[in-house]
């Protein structure tokens, strides 16, 4: 336990009708444990010779939680049974704080850039014989620890639209010629986002201007960083052809699997969360 004392002592003295004296102490402790702890207690104290005489005291506690670097994104993908069936919801969020005033006007604050998706999936029939599909997507939730790990979702085989899972010469950013880091980027619409992950082998092109970049020119590191050696020069479009697929986890930490006949499994309803990497 290692602790930190300090203490600052400040007076002063005021030649007028109400000279003012304050005192001032600071202490702290700080434990080097998995959840430091620090102390911190400050008093003032004001004494004035009129009639009412004021006392202020102020302490104050501060428990300091570590936090840990974010946990590695899992690459396993989520099995994808025959049964899948539709209806197929994808439901994007976004988290916006609105404060309203009395003129009717709005203050709005955007307390994140992207949106979080939530995903739901629903299965008709998962096999429990030989086929062992409802083993294999049961065993996948039991393995995740329900909400706990992380997992990789191919949305394309989902709603059988190849834009889900791959950009073709997609627009990666603009080149100011300082920069060299670019996270990859999809498009839907007029809006852009970054992808969740993609593997280096399914990062097949990279272009700059249209021109075909040798690959010892840039290096990539998962889950979706893209970086040059020497920063596109300023105005250059940066484009990129690539695979990707979304960081999820499951919504729940609880999962409702019914047999309906012997064997024939369904599963009404799979909700899923996707995750910032």
């Amino acid at each position: 336990m290692a602790a930190r004392v300090d203490f600052v002592v400040a007076e002063t003295a005021a030649k007028g009708t109400a000279p003012v004296r304050v005192n001032q102490a600071a202490l702290e402790i700080a434990g080097k444990t998995t959840a430091p702890i620090r102390l911190s207690a400050a008093f003032t104290e004001a004494a004035a010779k009129g009639i009412a005489p004021l006392r202020l005291g102020f302490v104050a506690v501060e428990t300091l939680v570590q936090i840990e670097s974010p946990p590695t994104v899992s690459t396993e993908k989520l099995p994808l049974a025959p049964g899948l069936t539709w209806s197929v919801h994808v439901s994007p969020k976004f988290n916006t704080r609105v404060a309203g005033h009395v003129s009717g006007r709005e203050i709005r604050t955007a307390w994140q850039q992207y949106a979080i998706y939530d995903f739901t999936l629903s299965f008709d029939v998962l096999n429990g014989d030989a086929a062992q599909e409802i083993q294999t997507l049961m065993g996948f939730f039991l393995a995740r620890q329900g909400q706990y790990d992380t997992f990789l979702l191919d949305l394309g085989a989902v709603t059988q639209n190849s834009a889900d899972s791959y950009v073709t010469l997609g627009a990666q950013g603009v080149g100011d010629g300082v920069s060299t880091v670019f996270p990859l980027m999809r498009t839907v619409g007029e809006a852009s986002e970054p992808v969740g992950y993609v593997f280096s082998a399914d990062l097949a092109a990279v272009y700059v201007a249209g021109v075909l970049q040798d690959p010892m020119s840039y290096s990539y590191a998962t889950p979706n960083i893209l970086t040059f050696n020497t920063a596109p020069t300023s105005g250059s479009q940066i484009t990129a052809t690539f695979r990707y697929y979304f960081v999820c986890r499951f919504s729940a930490d609880a999962q409702d699997f019914e047999e309906f006949m012997a064997n024939l499994w369904t599963l009404h309803e799979l909700k899923l969360t996707s995750v910032l990497p």
